[in-house]
């Protein structure tokens, strides 16, 4: 995922985090609000309660890998955070339907 569509500050989390609507599956939370960011902004936490580095990078890649591949599609002006939800290995294949599931039902995607 490129540099322009990342959240980088720990004051644009939390201005995410204070601000923000959420949808949520079974797999993740999506937060998101409204910026004046150009093109829409993401970023991905993952809690020390997932696992130790090597789980914690592996879902983060994961997020990164499946947000890249729609970014193109999401509508601008928006940050959003993702947190996985569950403590267990994820699947691509799952968490792309997830990412692509969430977008739909915040309505960010064009």
């Amino acid at each position: 995922m490129k540099s322009i569509y990342r959240l980088k500050k720990n004051y644009q989390y939390n201005y995410v985090y204070k601000h923000a609507e959420s949808v949520a599956d079974r797999n993740f939370i999506m937060l998101y609000c409204a910026s004046n960011a150009n093109p829409t902004k993401v970023g991905f936490s993952v809690s020390k309660k997932f696992g130790k580095a090597v789980r914690r990078n592996r879902i983060r890649r994961q997020m990164k890998a499946a947000f890249d591949a729609v970014i193109g599609n999401v509508a601008g002006g928006y940050s959003i955070v993702m947190i996985p939800r569950r403590h267990e290995e994820y699947l691509f294949d799952d968490v792309q339907c997830s990412v692509n599931k969430l977008l739909t039902k915040a309505g960010l995607l064009q």
